[in-house]
Formats: C-alpha cells, sequence, structure tokens
C-alpha cells in the first residue's frame, strides 16, 4: 500500500511539472527580479544573487535548481538592467533559462514609483531517454535516445514600489512551444513550455527595539493548474539577523534563517518540512541564498531590504 502511495504522489509530482516549469524559491522575497523584470534596478546598488535549491531529500531524480540573478540601476536614467542563468535538473531532464532585462520607472511622487520591464532570452530543454528503464522498447517517444529544444522566450512586468513596500506582476515567458512541433513557436499556453502569471508583494514593518517584521507573498498561476500561493514571513532585529517561517499550498512548511552583513552580503538558508504523505519518504528540502550588494555607501542596517 505504501508503494502503492508514493507511486501516485510521483505521478502527480511529475503531472505538475509538465506545466510547472517555473522554478520556485523560498527566498522570493529578497530575488525580485528572477520573477519580475519590472524590479530590475529599483535598488539604488548592484546586486548579485545567488540561489541554489535541493528538494525532495531522498528521491533519486528529484529537482535540483540554481542559479545567479544580476541588477543594477542605470545613473540619473529612471532605469536599471539586468540578466539571470539558471538551470533545473529533474530525473533525466535538464532546463537552463538565460534571459536578460531592462526596466523603466515612472515617479509618481518622490518616494513612489511605478516600474515596466521586459525580459529577452531562451529556454534550453534536454532530455536524456537512454538513462530512462522502460518496459516498452517500440515506443515512439523513445526513438530518439536525446532531445534538445531551444526555446526563445519575451516577458513583461509592472512593479510599483516604496521604501516599505513593493507589489508586480509579471508574465515572465509569453512565448511557449508546441511540444508535438519542436519548431512551431506560438502565443498560446502548449504542453510542454508554458505561460506563467506571478503576483508578488511584499511589506516591512518597523516594530520597537530595532525589530521589523516582512511579510511577502507569491501568487502564481497557469492554465489547467491549481493557482498556487506562497506565503512568507520573517522578522529582523536591527536588520542584521532574520529568522522566519513560509508555506507553500502544495503541502509544505519552510522554517529559514538569514544574516545581513553591513548591507553587503546577504545569507539565507532554508528548510522545507512536507505537510503531506511526502514526509514519509523525503528528508526535505534544502535553499541557499547568497546576494552580494555593490555600492550601497550606506551605514548598517538603512538598505531597503524590502
Amino acid at each position: 500500500m505504501k508503494k502503492l502511495l508514493v507511486l501516485i504522489i510521483l505521478i502527480a509530482a511529475s503531472q505538475t511539472g509538465l506545466a510547472q516549469q517555473e522554478y520556485t524559491y523560498t527566498f522570493f522575497g529578497d530575488n525580485k527580479s528572477f520573477y519580475n523584470p519590472a524590479a530590475a534596478g529599483t535598488n539604488d546598488y548592484m546586486s548579485l544573487t545567488g540561489m541554489f535549491r535541493k528538494q525532495w531529500v531522498g528521491f533519486e531524480g528529484s529537482p535540483t535548481s540554481g542559479g545567479v540573478t544580476f541588477d543594477m540601476p542605470i545613473k540619473n536614467q529612471n532605469m536599471g538592467v539586468g540578466g539571470m542563468v539558471y538551470q533545473d535538473h529533474i530525473g533525466v531532464t535538464n532546463q537552463t533559462n538565460i534571459a536578460g532585462m531592462y526596466s523603466y520607472q515612472l515617479k509618481i511622487t518622490n518616494e513612489h514609483k511605478l516600474a515596466f520591464g521586459v525580459n529577452v532570452g531562451m529556454d534550453i530543454v534536454n532530455t536524456k531517454f537512454d538513462r530512462l528503464t522502460y518496459w516498452d522498447g517500440g515506443d515512439a517517444v523513445l526513438a530518439d535516445d536525446y532531445v534538445n529544444v531551444i526555446v526563445p522566450h519575451f516577458g513583461f512586468g509592472a512593479y510599483y514600489f516604496f521604501d516599505e513596500f513593493y507589489a508586480g506582476f509579471s508574465i515572465p515567458r509569453m512565448i511557449s512551444v508546441n511540444s508535438d512541433q519542436f519548431n512551431s513557436i506560438n502565443f498560446s499556453d502548449a504542453p510542454s513550455l508554458v505561460t506563467h502569471y506571478y503576483f508578488t508583494s511584499g511589506y516591512k514593518f518597523n516594530l520597537k527595539n530595532d525589530f521589523s517584521l516582512k511579510p511577502s507573498l507569491l501568487l502564481k498561476y497557469t492554465n489547467n493548474v491549481i493557482p498556487q500561493v506562497d506565503v512568507s514571513v520573517s522578522t529582523f532585529y536591527k536588520d542584521m539577523i532574520g529568522i522566519g517561517l513560509a508555506y507553500k499550498s502544495l503541502g509544505f512548511l519552510s522554517a529559514f534563517v538569514q544574516y545581513n552583513l553591513k548591507d553587503v552580503v546577504l545569507f539565507g538558508y532554508g528548510f522545507d518540512f512536507s505537510m503531506n504523505p511526502l514526509q514519509q519518504y523525503s528528508k526535505g528540502s534544502h535553499e541557499i541564498m547568497i546576494q552580494y550588494r555593490f555600492g550601497t555607501n550606506k551605514s548598517p542596517g538603512n538598505a531597503r531590504l524590502n
């Protein structure tokens, strides 16, 4: 019975993976331009963010993802630029995402701004069928030992922010590929690489005795998939040491810690607990985030962490 249960879970996870190909991270609130190109360059410093996540430790072929995001403002131009390179590995499939980003900011008031951004890049997806164990050797799907697909993509985002608050909407991939015709690109959803819609938001509450509270929200929607919600709440002391909890609507609870070194280096570690039958077989998920900030020129605790 237990083996049957695990099989059902894995099948469900794989079906979700067909439609939910964008990466998901606990520290989404500290890597905003990853989800929204309009957030690139909205801080007054350059930043380089590295992310690594190992999901469902204990399962062979479980998802492993990671990469780097870079963004910077263009001084006195109300513009920002950035780029990212990420890779996701699950089973016998690897997906590499490369993209460049550009944003333009409109000043609503001296503190309130609205930014619009675009990203342009490509997805490189390769599958090694010769590594599979299968029963039907005559399956046409397995005719090729190795399949490689390169898919260009274009995305758009809008981002409203001031010192304590941000909210944004984005569609990182507006172009998708038809899995039945690998050389056919269209603007509608397809079974292979699909369009994702994101809404992100966060607020920083400054409390007494040098404490602050940072709730963050990430809504994810894809056609034919149940909408997903990630909620994160962290508390910081002197904007230096933080602890927090995050909940993912698929049934995962995360606990994480963060350390901000003089507003130059931000380090975070998170651990996911499964709150579904997977907890009997998985040893959880690990995530690491390191962010380096160039040219903050601020005293410790004053850089905008939201």
